[in-house]
């Protein structure tokens, strides 16, 4: 059945696909119609390359393949992170496009691709045997991934119609702007779309998506029927975004920790201890647990299925058992993180020369709670900076060796500190430090290191 796309005069939501997908993913109606546009009529030639970039959890690849297979269109979607040999790919792609089922019992693919011009030829003859094969995308996801791979994939897959003869389209899907896959040989217009981050009303309309599930949840366990609507369900998360808007804007974490928290919340009411409409008291009941759980975001951790957690800062920071070196090194991102880069010369270096007093140290003293570096949130810094404080705070003296790197991958693996940009940036990677004090607090402590003497909010007391 053909799928016509509409005119230039009409109205794009006419189609009640289209329309279905947008009211599913609220905040992306703009990026679902111009993939709709491209992709909406079955009996066009798809364009060549769609370059889809954003940020992380702002819904690229998720909507990219709901569209497509509400519009009923034949694609194949790898990910490079899992393919990540040329042969693996190619043969992952042709599977999927001549639906060859791979099973532990069979595990040979549906033809042999070494190279991009094998893959072009057992396209070809796949398209010959089958009649109904007309086009195809391809989507790739993390898509930055194919710079490390053969020089040629990169501009094959943009040219994939003329060099097959056949209606192939790629969509690569990046966190990266385009700029970053400038290629030489790279052919053809790419059409690109960005995926903007969610401010913070779409975020809580797409968590007020959840609220079946939440009310399933509290019908479960509660011996009676609660009063429970969409409004008190938008109430709570507009408490819960008040606190973790500003320290988080990954939808997937922000998605996780609403769940996890709303079971404490909803607590009292559960146990009679007070009135549903009595959002005072569910504050004052949540807000020491919202607080407990900020502190270790992104580490996935909650007690029960039924009960949210409170955590133990002290108790997590040993139960991560890190290395030595790795704890110093966690230290000095933090320091890196919360101190102003003029700042390093005078608290690192034991002669650093005269320093007169200026009104700027007198305010420091009086400032505020709110203005404190350690209350506005981490600021990225770079490796080198990140190495020089390491080796400023640490009493005994070592060589810069692979073990400090993998520990640093380590730290970015367990999500205590995050990469904020890639390896082929010329100016080095960046990093944030994504711990609080209190935790940064308790692995000082465990290597006898007092933290605040180094920390520009503390060091004039």
């Amino acid at each position: 059945m053909s799928r016509k796309r509409n005119s230039v005069n009409a109205a794009p939501d006419m189609d009640p696909v289209l329309n279905e997908v947008i009211k599913n993913f609220p905040g992306r109606k703009s990026q679902i119609e111009q993939l709709y546009n491209h992709y909406g009529d079955i009996d066009e030639c798809y364009v060549d390359a769609t370059y889809v970039h954003g940020g992380p959890s702002t819904g690229k690849t998720t909507i990219v393949v709901t569209l497509l297979r509400a519009l009923g269109v034949k694609h194949a979607v790898v990910n490079l992170i899992e393919c990540y040999t040329t042969k693996i790919l190619l043969e992952s792609i042709l599977n999927q496009l001549a639906e060859h089922k791979v099973s532990p019992n069979h595990t040979a693919p549906y033809a042999k691709c070494d190279n991009m011009m094998e893959f072009v030829k057992n396209v070809k003859k796949y398209a010959a045997e089958n009649e109904d094969f007309m086009q195809a995308v391809i989507v790739l996801d993390n898509a930055e991934k194919v710079r490390d791979m053969e020089f040629n994939l990169l501009p094959c897959f943009q040219r994939l119609r003329e060099l097959t003869g056949l209606k192939l389209s790629t969509i690569f899907i990046s966190e990266l702007v385009y700029q970053k896959f400038f290629v030489k040989l790279t052919a053809g217009e790419v059409i690109k779309i960005h995926f903007s981050q969610y401010n913070k009303d779409e975020i809580l309309e797409i968590l007020a998506l959840d609220f079946d599930d939440a009310k399933e949840f509290v019908a479960n366990n509660s011996s009676t029927v609660l009063p429970i609507d969409l409004d008190f369900y938008k109430n709570y998360l507009n408490v819960f975004l008040s606190v973790f808007y500003r320290a988080c804007r990954d939808f997937s974490e922000l998605r996780y920790m609403a769940r996890i928290n709303f079971v404490k919340y909803i607590e009292p009411v559960i146990k009679n201890e007070c009135a549903i409409t009595d959002s005072m008291a569910l504050w004052r009941h949540i807000a020491p647990t919202l607080k407990s759980s900020l502190e270790v975001l992104y580490l996935r951790l909650s007690a029960t299925k039924t009960k949210a957690a409170t955590f133990s800062k002290e108790n997590l920071a040993q139960s991560l058992e890190l290395p030595y070196y790795a704890k110093y090194l966690l230290i000095a991102a933090y320091l890196a993180s919360y101190n102003p880069a003029k700042d390093d010369k005078r608290l690192f270096m034991k002669f650093h020369g005269k320093k007169t007093k200026s009104m700027r140290d007198v305010k420091a003293k009086s400032k505020v709670s709110e203005c404190l570096n350690t209350q506005l949130g981490p600021k990225a810094f770079s490796f080198d900076r990140l190495l020089a404080i390491f080796y400023a705070i640490l009493d005994e003296k070592i060589g810069f060796n692979n073990n400090l790197l993998v520990q640093v991958s380590s730290l970015v693996e367990l999500q205590l500190l995050s990469a904020l940009s890639d390896n082929f940036n010329l100016d080095g990677q960046k990093y944030k430090c994504t711990v609080g004090f209190d935790f940064v607090q308790t692995i000082s402590k465990m290597v006898g290191f007092n933290i605040r003497k180094y920390l520009s909010d503390f060091s004039h007391i």
